[in-house]
């Protein structure tokens, strides 16, 4: 049975409580009766995981200012989305607060919980196993801090006897700050404790600045992490996961079990390759001598390939798999992981969340699954470290669109000296698409808006894939199907 939050977390403040990552684990401790408050910009003060927030009981306040923080919080947590000094933060460090990263807040918590911990692990690739495993193993209690949530649902829910977390870093923009500007960090080095799940699924290990600056500093985590846990899944069709289990094979941890999961029968758990059926996936697993199938509404090889991997753990954790497949007959997808967001004048508009160069070729490949015509990308890059570290792979993953609409690269910077990093992106993305399929979202006052450039480029039949974690990909979605639904609806002729 879980035990009690930690005294640590019984006050906390939030940072920036809807980011991701924030907003689930602010709805985790709320659930469990706790004093939990959080700041937001006025751009969010009215989104969907603020009203989320209020109603599970979260003080939201508008605005960052100092006075948000009080003297008898326990902590504060930010969550990274920070590139210079920041009111809030200054005000803990004058008050002698602990302020903890996210990742930081996340070890207390599972460090003291109690429960059965199952967590998701990697460089990148987690939101879709995290979401669609809190499902899979959701008795009424077990509880959830996610990334993503499944749609329609809550990123953070409190259980008593078992807890699924999403461990990956890649959760919100992180740009490095200006030398001296901050100094924010735990109270302690003893703070931090590695997490030790019962049950670990490790989905990547592979370079992501700028988490990982290299594959190797990957390997290293994802190792350290299975090597702390009681049994680690490994699906070896990621290469970096298949090296994490060479490793742990030539080295081997008498205290972790090892389950292997991949398209070869001699796997622990083999996975038959996923069938489209148009809407679902159906999903063949064979495990200790049983075939089981599960139909899951994921579009995409990856997005199924990623739901095998969270069933399987699921088994592995000692769920019959009947059971797990009736509670997925309730499950609807992930937030914005390639999710359907409707079809207006003859045009789909799909969400995805894709962060990593490797997660964006496979939504815009996957898209294809969706389309009768043109694959339209609408692309918003993601921090200006991470696109300058990324930005070749990032315009070479977009070479199965038909056309690409590139919008500005977003950051909390407030300015940039060096240069654009999307010109590095323009440019590889011209060379994978060829001339004239690129274009650009400038701004000024003259300068068309990306809804009437999308408008302008597309045609019935086309899917439109509005790829980003910034503000304006997160918004645009709804936006293009409400300009869509206008001229549908008096009939306008495109140009």
């Amino acid at each position: 049975m879980a035990k009690p939050a930690p005294d640590l977390l019984a006050k906390a403040h939030l940072v920036d409580v809807t980011a991701p990552g924030q907003e689930g684990l602010a709805l985790w401790l709320a659930d469990r009766g706790l004093d939990v408050t959080g700041s937001i910009g006025p751009a969010d003060q009215d989104s969907a995981a603020a009203g989320r927030l209020r109603e599970a009981g979260v003080g939201v306040v508008v605005g960052f200012d100092a006075c948000n923080v009080q003297a008898g919080r326990t902590c504060v947590v930010w969550s990274g989305v920070v590139a210079a000094a920041h009111p809030e933060l200054d005000r803990a460090q004058e008050l002698k607060l602990p302020v903890l990263a996210r990742a930081h807040a996340l070890a207390v918590l599972t460090a003291g919980f109690g429960g059965q911990l199952v967590a998701v692990g990697g460089s990148h690739d987690t939101a879709t196993a995290a979401a669609v495993l809190a499902v899979a193993l959701d008795d009424g209690h077990t509880g959830w801090i996610l990334n993503a949530p499944a749609r329609k649902g809550l990123p953070g829910h409190s259980g008593d006897r078992r807890l699924v977390v999403d461990l990956c870093p890649d959760t919100t923009t992180h740009e490095a700050s200006p030398l001296g500007s901050w100094s924010y960090g735990p109270g302690a080095a003893t703070l931090y404790r590695r997490p030790r799940p019962a049950v670990t699924l490790i989905t990547s290990a592979t370079r992501n600045a700028p988490h990982f600056e290299d594959t190797i500093e990957a390997l290293n985590d994802a190792t350290s992490l299975a090597r702390s846990s009681g049994t680690v899944v490994l699906p070896l069709w990621d290469k970096g996961a298949k090296i994490v289990h060479e490793r742990l094979t030539d080295r081997p941890e008498p205290n972790v079990a090892v389950v292997t999961v991949g398209l070869a029968e001699d796997c622990d758990v083999w996975v038959l390759t996923p069938r489209w059926l148009g809407g679902d996936n159906l999903l063949t697993l064979h495990y200790r001598g049983t075939r089981q199938q599960f139909t899951v509404p994921v579009v995409g090889r990856h997005h199924a390939l990623a739901a095998c991997a969270a069933i399987a753990t699921a088994l592995v954790a000692g769920e019959d798999p009947q059971t797990v497949a009736d509670r997925l007959a309730a499950f609807r997808g992930v937030e914005r992981s390639l999710a359907v967001l409707g079809t207006r004048d003859g045009i789909t508009v799909v969400d995805s969340r894709a962060r990593h160069p490797r997660e964006v070729a496979q939504d815009v490949t996957a898209a294809r699954m969706l389309s009768e015509g043109d694959v339209l990308v609408v692309l918003e890059p993601d921090g200006v470290a991470r696109t300058t570290a990324h930005a070749v792979e990032l315009g070479a993953a977009l070479g199965d669109a038909d056309h690409v609409l590139l919008l500005p690269v977003s950051t909390p910077l407030a300015g940039h000296d060096g240069p654009d990093p999307l010109d590095a992106v323009e440019r590889a993305a011209v060379r994978a698409l060829g001339p004239g399929t690129v274009h650009r979202v400038r701004s000024g006052p003259c300068e068309p808006g990306p809804e009437q450039r999308v408008f302008e480029m597309t045609a019935e039949g086309d899917v439109v894939l509005v790829v980003g974690t910034g503000p304006h990909a997160e918004r645009l979605g709804p936006r293009l199907l409400d300009r869509l639904a206008q001229t549908d609806a008096l009939g306008a002729s495109r140009p």
